[in-house]
């Protein structure tokens, strides 16, 4: 049985890699998962007011992993949706107007409707994606 040496297993793992390198690039081979699909949930009222234009929804509290919080003022990827439509801009604060929104750790989310309608009222579905 031969003994391996240094450099004869540092010969063989060059012509491993010599071998893998140039495979590995004629197959285009890498590794990217398929990323996962969005997850929606419809938000559900009664909406409460937080001041004149912009209203309170709960969502369920893993979200606040993902939300902004003090050092991470623009953390959340959450997305609010009026009828299918995205609202934005996102990270409003609380001064939510014209659609724009804000996902807060521990207060849920701060929104507005597009025309700063009641969304009790309004008639149109609110949903989030994440």
């Amino acid at each position: 049985m031969p003994s391996w040496t240094l450099s004869r297993t540092i010969n063989a793992v060059l012509v491993l890699l010599a071998v893998y390198f140039p495979a590995a690039l004629y197959l285009k081979y890498s590794y990217v998962p398929e990323p996962d699909p969005p997850k929606v949930a419809q938000l559900s009222g009664p909406f409460r007011r937080v001041n004149e234009t912009a209203w309170r929804a709960d969502l369920p509290p893993k979200l606040d992993a993902i939300a902004d919080f003090d050092l991470g003022l623009s953390r959340s990827t959450l997305v609010v949706q009026e009828n299918g439509r995205p609202l934005g801009p996102p990270h409003a604060g609380w001064n939510a107007i014209n659609g724009s929104y804000w996902h807060r750790r521990g207060e849920g989310l701060i929104f507005s409707a597009s025309d700063n309608s009641d969304p009790n009222t309004n008639r149109r579905i609110y949903s989030v994606t994440w």
